[in-house]
């Protein structure tokens, strides 16, 4: 059922009814720790931050330099709010909300100029440390979850971009300490619809995913040295109530992982995760497999320089249905551009299945406060689709593209970084006419945290 405003104006006046007795009994008492509005008093702790981004992109959507809004202008703003309330020792309540209003300057893809210009909770949770006497934590509520490599594993809401990642969960963190063994398993039921628990303030009907989505998670990680540890996990999703009919799906998927990290020697490292997968999707069977391979070189210098080499395979089919299914990874991971944009052409944002991706990356610090990361990548499709010939997409070829990447970090105090990011992606023989044009992206980040 959805939460009322009422009830979060009652949750929040309680709060600070409980805030400002506090702070009148900490008044009188001259032996008292100086508060601040971090922490207005001991069981409370605010947070927050604001983001600012300008992007800029060409041809992203279609490859196609003819095409009406081929070029787009935008500006975002981000801001969340969050506050921890500490229950009791190992007991807490955590709930945030955020706003993300965009101004596009070239509309033609939007109805108006300002879009996404509604608020949501995108952290409503308990957290219960060392239950039932155990060490085990519990988390109820609206959270953000990462596991591993965040391959599979890291966003509930694709659809908002950057906006949100959570996900309506119930998770169980059981720690053996003494074997440096973690086990979670994970309860998930997601919805498209972002009203479904949590009714947004100035409700716009965005939906977070292109159909409702269920399913658990069980992921055990086993550390074999201080650098050096195995992942096993088994994700079951349920997806249902297709919201985007043309991309989106129906059936049940059961994905097994297996991950392998650590340190070749003082220089070489190494991260290896492979993922069978099968299932039924849109009244079809399926079997498909994913790999996501790298390795580190660290030059172990002042400037700490680390190239890496890595290859990602997600298998493809003649039938789009039959794509390997990237469950909750579907993020821009490593391109704004391709991820969300281009990926579309022939498949479902952010899931850039169908696809072999050979990369070279390299990391470097420039100084003290300056970081910056470089990156080439040549991108081939695993299957010529069915819908090859059609549409802007070749019969025969399987080079997708090249893709090159700069990001670049100044941080000149632990509260405020700026960012800068270019990506060009150059199309291959994969597609054709109209879709052969080069296709670029630029976006200048501004953070302030507090």
């Amino acid at each position: 059922m959805k939460i009322k405003l009422t009830l979060v104006i009652f949750v929040l006046g309680f709060c600070c009814c409980q805030a400002v007795q506090a702070s009148e009994k900490t008044t009188g008492d001259s032996n008292a720790a100086p508060r601040d509005w971090k922490h207005p008093a001991d069981w409370i702790e605010l947070s927050g931050d604001f983001r600012f981004r300008f992007l800029y992109d060409n041809n992203a959507k279609k490859l196609d330099n003819q095409a009406v809004g081929h070029e787009r202008i935008q500006t975002r703003y981000r801001i969340r709010e969050q506050a921890k309330f500490k229950l009791t020792d190992d007991l807490d309540f955590n709930i945030r909300i955020v706003t993300e209003p965009r101004y596009y300057t070239e509309a033609h893809s939007e109805h108006h100029h300002w879009a996404y210009n509604e608020a949501l909770f995108d952290l409503f949770n308990l957290t219960w440390r060392n239950a039932f006497n155990a060490p085990l934590t519990v988390v109820a509520g609206r959270q953000e979850i990462r596991l591993g490599s965040n391959w599979l594993i890291l966003d509930g809401t694709p659809l908002d971009g950057g906006r949100t990642a959570f996900f309506d969960a119930l998770r169980f963190t059981y720690n053996w300490a003494d074997k440096d063994t973690t086990a979670d398993f994970i309860l998930i039921d997601n919805h498209a619809d972002s009203g479904k628990w949590f009714e947004p303030f100035n409700d716009k009907d965005i939906d977070l995913s292109e159909q409702d989505e269920q399913g658990a998670i069980l992921y055990l990680a086993k550390k074999t040295s201080k650098d050096s540890g195995i992942d096993l996990y088994l994700i079951y999703k349920h997806d249902a109530h297709r919201i985007i009919k043309s991309s989106g799906a129906d059936g049940e998927i059961y994905t097994l992982g297996a991950r392998f990290y650590g340190k070749l020697n003082e220089h070489w490292g190494y991260n290896l995760e492979f993922a069978p997968q099968f299932g039924r999707k849109n009244l079809k069977n399926f079997a498909a497999f994913a790999a996501n391979n790298q390795l580190i070189y660290n030059f172990n210098d002042e400037k700490q320089n680390k190239i890496y080499i890595g290859h990602e395979f997600l298998s493809g089919n003649k039938d789009p249905d039959k794509y390997f299914d990237k469950a909750w990874g579907r993020v821009d991971s490593w391109s704004v551009l391709y991820q969300g944009n281009i990926d579309t052409i022939d498949g479902k944002a952010y899931e850039s299945s169908n696809l072999h991706r050979v990369y070279l990356d390299w990391g470097t610090k420039l100084n003290e406060k300056t970081e910056m990361k470089a990156g080439y990548a040549v991108l081939f499709a695993d299957k010529n689709t069915n819908k090859a010939g059609t549409g802007g997409l070749s019969k025969n070829g399987k080079l997708r593209g090249q893709l090159a990447r700069v990001i670049i970090s100044y941080k000149p105090t632990n509260w405020l970084e700026h960012r800068v990011e270019g990506e060009v992606f150059a199309p291959g023989d994969y597609y054709n006419k109209p879709k052969t044009a080069t296709a670029a992206f630029f976006r200048y980040s501004l953070i302030l945290t507090w």
